[in-house]
């Protein structure tokens, strides 16, 4: 069986941005969460954990 040849520094670009766009997204909802109401950000959380 051969395996796929990969190419390491494509996976290390890959990973730095995904890590990035990770980090955008949180300050995003964190920023969200600022400006929303206690009562529209909770109720949305429990419908992710239920």
């Amino acid at each position: 069986m051969k395996l796929p040849k990969i190419d390491l520094k494509e996976l290390k670009k890959a990973k730095r941005e995904n890590f990035k766009e990770r980090l955008d997204f949180i300050d995003k909802y964190a920023d969200w969460m600022k400006k929303s109401k206690n009562k529209k950000w909770s109720s949305q959380q429990a419908r992710i954990i239920d």
